[in-house]
């Protein structure tokens, strides 16, 4: 990180970071740290089903753009779904299950209809995200999070199936309609995670 940029990021911010670092701290992206622009109200574009896969998953598509079904406010999975933009200010995540454990995810620009794929997915599947197992729990589906005014999301999944399966906390930021990867943390195998008791 550049002075220039910590300079930037505001006195609050950049004495978090200064304060982080002499103490060897890393600091981990946070939402407030990548603001949307402004939030979409109006009725959103038809999805533009290009590919191969948001063909396949096309009723899913339009019927979460259209009614809302499969889109969630945030990651907290509850059922809350309603119509409209969930991510990045005209961004919408659907999400829909494949299978016990299994979820996918697609995302769609509200304004222009275009269908996006999550930032992850199992090998190469288009919106099949990998499961998330740790240490020698059954596996489940990852941990998705999210926000509206944010265009940070942050995953926690198990990328590659092995013997050590490693699962990870990955940070990605949506930007230019491309997802960029900030951050990538390895999870501890008695990691406390969301929907743990």
């Amino acid at each position: 990180m550049t002075v220039f940029t910590l300079l930037r990021l505001g006195p609050t911010l950049l004495i978090t970071v200064i304060s982080a670092a002499a103490q060897g701290i890393p600091v981990l992206p946070r939402f407030e740290d990548y603001p949307a622009g402004q939030v979409f109200k109006g009725k959103p574009a038809t999805p533009k089903l290009v590919t191969q896969a948001a063909r396949l998953y096309r009723t899913r598509i339009r019927e979460g753009v259209e009614k809302g079904w499969g889109v969630y406010d945030g990651g907290d999975g509850k059922r809350n779904e309603r119509p409209g933009s969930n991510f990045a200010g005209h961004y919408i995540i659907i999400r829909w299950g494949c299978g016990s454990p299994c979820i996918q995810m697609a995302v769609v620009d509200a304004e222009t209809g275009i269908v996006y794929s999550p930032p992850i997915t199992s090998s190469g599947s288009g919106f099949v995200l990998p499961l998330l197992t740790l240490g020698n729990r059954v596996s489940r589906n990852p941990d998705v999070d999210f926000r509206l005014g944010s265009r940070l999301m942050i995953v926690r999944t198990t990328p590659v199936r092995s013997e050590q399966h490693p699962s990870y906390e990955y940070y990605f930021l949506f930007e230019q309609n491309r997802w960029k990867l900030l951050r990538r943390i390895q999870l501890a195998d008695d990691a406390r995670l969301s929907g743990d008791p």
